[in-house]
């Protein structure tokens, strides 16, 4: 097999990162915007000593799990890697990734039932669009390509899509959403429109974002999020000390600070309130103190095991871990139960339908 060929594949499953896999005499192929049930003929795009990636050519027998595009543009653009895939299949897949992860990644085979979080489209809250001379738009799956978007867009919620004025290359704009709050900058960070900051109000709590902070994208899900993490320290029986790592805006801080004494947040910018202590420092470099409850948000490349270890020595009661990927999660959460701890609950929140990516919120508490 030679990068160039065209072969026909039947995929089987759907693995972490969004491609569907496919064997043909035993070697793994990857390939993209085909789903498990197809008959496909792909393209050889790279061959590797233990697996080859690919790219659709075209379907020949579609699979029952897919669905029309809700999306006229959903094969070019990079947004939506699943929109061809029933909703319905989509979080059975995830599921599926995740429990696979647990298994093969984190040698984890006895864990709890997941609860799973579907979410309602027209969720973003924000979005970055690209220009390519008067075209504006998201770019091409693997490529800088711009597809304009000349239509509404499901995720996002934005009917259409122009350039302001004679602007540079740079910057792109959006106008006429669906009368929500709309804020539009230039990449250079020049406001065109809208206010400076957003106000974000989830259940009694409000937050003023600016275009650089970080925040979860889906509306729909926030309030959900909340309650989540909320819930697992309401079973905290002394809540002294909170410590909040990757705290960011302090999304989980503030409602945090009206459960314990005192609250920590590691890594984070938030608003002033007499029970928080603000420490602005890489999470690597915060040496961890005792604590009833620790959360942490990491990136999608997990925590170092350093911390991992430090979280698992200085956790009192319980331990509440938010992750964007199943794979860097299983790595830590087998940290974690290597030195103590037991993985009681797991909760899929499905932040990004119509894509392979996930969140999975986790809780830990001392093995007995």
């Amino acid at each position: 097999m030679n990068a160039g060929d065209e072969i026909t594949i039947a995929p089987t499953e759907l693995v972490a990162g969004g491609a569907a896999l496919a064997r043909i005499d035993g070697f793994p192929i990857f390939a993209t915007n085909i789903y498990p049930g197809d008959v496909a003929h792909v393209r050889v795009t790279e061959v590797k000593k233990g697996f080859a990636r690919a790219e659709l050519v075209r379907v020949i027998t579609p699979s029952t799990l897919r669905r029309a595009a809700p999306c006229p543009i959903a094969e070019e653009c990079g947004g939506c890697d699943w929109t061809a895939l029933r909703l319905d299949a989509q979080l059975l897949a995830k599921k599926r990734i995740l429990t696979e992860s647990l298994r093969r990644i984190g040698k984890i085979s006895d864990y709890p039932s997941i609860a799973i979080h579907p979410s309602p489209l027209n969720y973003r809250m924000r979005s970055r669009l690209h220009r390519e001379g008067d075209v504006v738009g998201f770019y091409a799956m693997g490529s800088h390509r711009v597809v304009p978007l000349a239509h509404e867009c499901e995720v996002v919620g934005i009917k259409t899509a122009r350039v302001f004025g004679g602007g540079p290359p740079s910057s792109a704009a959006a106008a006429e959403d669906r009368g929500a709050p709309l804020s539009v900058w230039e990449i250079d960070g020049r406001l065109i429109r809208g206010d400076q900051e957003l106000t974000i109000r989830v259940d009694q709590f409000t937050y003023r974002l600016s275009t650089s902070s970080f925040f979860q994208v889906n509306r729909h899900l926030l309030g959900t999020l909340l309650r989540l993490v909320t819930g697992h320290a309401e079973r905290v029986r002394k809540k002294r000390l909170a410590v909040d790592l990757y705290a960011g805006v302090g999304f989980f801080t503030r409602p945090l600070a009206q459960m314990f004494e005192k609250v920590i947040a590691v890594e984070g910018s938030v608003d002033p309130y007499a029970t928080i202590e603000m420490v602005h420092s890489p999470v690597e470099r915060f040496e961890i103190p005792d604590a009833d409850f620790i959360f942490l948000d990491p990136p999608r490349a997990g925590t170092r095991k350093s911390v991992v270890e430090a979280i698992g020595r200085r956790a009192r009661e319980i331990i509440c871990y938010l992750s964007c990927d199943p794979v860097t999660f299983s790595r830590d959460a087998s940290r974690l139960i290597a030195s103590g701890w037991r993985l009681t609950t797991l909760d899929l929140i499905d932040l990004f339908p119509n894509t392979h990516h996930v969140e999975t919120l986790a809780s830990f508490e001392r093995a007995q």
